[in-house]
C-alpha cells in the first residue's frame, strides 16, 4: 500500500512539474524532471524527512556544509545532496515564508547551488560513482529556474500563497526569478534593478 501511494505520489508531481514547465517556459531535462519529482515523493514523508535530513534537526546550513569537509566521499556526497535538496524544497515551497528572517532566500539559494556544484566534482574526479553528475550540474546552474517550478506547483496547488506585491518585487531584486518578473507584470508592475540595470524583458 504504502509502495502504491508513493508510486501515486511520483506520478502526480511528474504531472505538476509537466504542467509547471508549460506554464514557465522553462524545460529541464527528463533526468532532471524525474530527480525533482523523487525529491518531492521523499519530502512528503516530512516525518521521515526530519528523522534522515540533519537540516531539518536544529542544525544550520553552515554547519551541515562545514561538517561534511570532515567526512569521507561517501557520507560527504550525501550531506551535500541533502543540502541541495532541502534548500530547493524551502525555497521553491516556502519562499515567501523567509520575509523579515535574518537569512534570506538568496542565502539558500546559494548553498543549495554550492551543495550541488561541489556534488557535481566529487563525481567529476571519480571520487564517488553515482551516475548522474549532468542532473547536478542543471540543478546547480538553473537553481532558481526550477525553484520557480516548485513556486508554480505550490501555489497552483494550494500548499502556500502570497499576494504581498511588495514581497515578490524584494524577492525578484534578489533572485532576478521569471516566475516572480511575470507576477509582477500581471499585477501592472514593470520591475527594475537599479543596481544591476535588470529589466524584465
Amino acid at each position: 500500500m504504502k509502495r502504491l501511494v508513493r508510486s501515486s505520489l511520483m506520478e502526480y508531481f511528474r504531472d505538476a512539474l509537466e504542467k509547471a514547465s508549460q506554464e514557465l517556459n522553462v524545460q529541464v531535462s527528463e533526468w532532471t524532471q524525474f530527480y525533482v519529482a523523487d525529491m518531492l515523493t521523499r519530502f512528503a514523508e516530512m516525518k521521515k524527512v526530519r528523522a534522515e535530513n540533519p537540516l531539518f534537526r536544529d542544525k544550520t546550513f553552515a554547519e551541515v556544509y562545514l561538517e561534511s569537509q570532515m567526512k569521507g566521499f561517501e557520507e560527504r556526497a550525501h550531506a551535500l545532496q541533502a543540502i541541495g535538496d532541502a534548500a530547493l524544497f524551502l525555497t521553491g515551497f516556502f519562499g515567501d515564508s523567509f520575509k523579515r528572517k535574518v537569512v534570506d532566500i538568496d542565502y539558500y539559494g546559494r548553498m543549495g547551488q554550492l551543495a550541488y556544484a561541489t556534488l557535481v566534482q566529487l563525481i567529476a574526479y571519480g571520487l564517488i560513482h553515482w551516475g548522474i553528475e549532468r542532473v547536478f550540474d542543471e540543478l546547480s546552474e538553473r537553481f532558481w529556474e526550477v525553484k520557480d517550478l516548485l513556486a508554480q506547483i505550490s501555489e497552483s496547488g494550494g500548499f502556500y500563497r502570497n499576494s504581498d506585491v511588495l514581497r515578490i518585487y524584494e524577492r525578484w531584486l534578489k533572485t532576478h526569478s521569471r516566475r516572480d518578473a511575470r507576477k509582477l507584470k500581471d499585477a501592472g508592475i514593470v520591475p527594475i534593478d537599479y543596481d544591476s540595470k535588470k529589466f524584465l524583458q
